[in-house]
């Protein structure tokens, strides 16, 4: 399929990531970020309905130039990481086009990824989450929230995962949560008894039959047909989205008058600090669903405070032992 056009090729990528089993998310993030290369290249005579060959290096790196000049609806410079996001799908698709299509593309590595330096993770301590949780207004969605909330903090969740949590997956019982997570691998976390005791309320409350373990109070949305891009009417319970909980979290932190970016991921760090320091690197790794215990040792990493504490308990057994 020498002749494959851009749309084509993208077209077949999108598929290919939904038969290897992406999460529809990542493919999302994917579609937008293609359609975003898809407008730029054909502001550069490079049309959806032409020649995918037309693709250049000296295209790429314009659009790579492109973006790093362009602000988001904040009126800030998109982040590295939304620019990586953004290389990993054009990257892809170049991959794709030469082993699917063998077609003369620029290799995939001609698409720069930015290096994005190590930096300290936000967390939440104890004193922080009442104060979250103490900022949830009266109202029809206060139970919901407080249960959101604990079973974020109990959990380590991602938020990702947290949304597409059911209600079978729960056991308020033994406390056991079953989360799917990255690559659809499943592991197992828990409630404390804080959050069993707000989710068996919230669940209580609710009238709705729905497998979901949260769900929005809106009851028509507009999915888009991934085929046609027409957004129709569709009436029912849903889940709540991520870009929901992220939004509610982040209202209630306001509330709470925390910092202005605190966001669901601070409860998952907060969770993975609290079990790393009292029993191990090891046990955090198994709940945070982590291949590599590198990766967790960036969530857990301790503050100068305690590293000072540490410092000072090893000066005094040096001392005794001399001693």
């Amino acid at each position: 399929m020498s002749d494959a056009t851009l749309s084509e090729l993208t077209a077949s990528y999108l598929d290919q990531l939904a038969l290897a089993g992406r999460s529809p998310r990542t493919i999302d993030h994917y579609r937008r970020g293609l359609d975003e290369f898809a407008a730029f290249a054909a502001r550069h005579g490079v049309t959806d309905d032409g020649p995918a060959t037309k693709i250049t290096q000296g295209l790429i790196t314009s659009y790579q130039l492109h973006l790093a000049e362009r602000r988001g609806r904040d009126g800030h410079a998109l982040s590295l990481a939304a620019r990586n996001l953004h290389a990993a799908a054009l990257r892809g698709l170049l991959r794709h086009g030469i082993r699917l299509f063998q077609l003369p593309l620029p290799p995939p590595d001609v698409v720069v990824v930015a290096k994005v330096g190590d930096r300290t993770m936000r967390r939440m301590d104890v004193k922080d989450f009442e104060r979250l949780l103490e900022a949830v207004p009266r109202g029809p969605n206060a139970v919901r929230d407080r249960a959101l909330l604990q079973v974020l903090f109990a959990t380590g969740c991602r938020v990702s995962e947290l949304c597409t949590l059911t209600r079978r997956r729960v056991d308020l019982r033994t406390r056991e949560v079953e989360v799917i997570g990255k690559g659809k691998k499943v592991r197992g976390t828990f409630l404390t008894p804080d959050a069993a005791t707000a989710l068996k309320r919230y669940l209580d409350s609710r009238k709705d039959e729905s497998p979901h373990l949260f769900v929005s109070r809106q009851e028509v949305r507009r999915p888009q047909d991934p085929k046609t891009g027409e957004r129709k009417p569709v009436k029912g319970i849903f889940p709540l989205t991520t870009r929901s909980v992220h939004m509610i979290v982040s209202h209630l932190a306001k509330r709470a008058a925390l910092p202005d970016d605190v966001s669901p991921h601070w409860l998952r760090h907060g969770r993975l600090t609290i079990i790393a320091r009292h029993s191990g690197l090891l046990a955090a790794q198994e709940l945070a669903g982590h291949a590599s215990p590198q990766t967790t040792r960036r969530y857990t990493r301790i503050t100068s405070s305690e590293l000072k504490r540490h410092f000072d308990e090893a000066e005094r057994r040096e001392k005794r032992a001399r001693g």
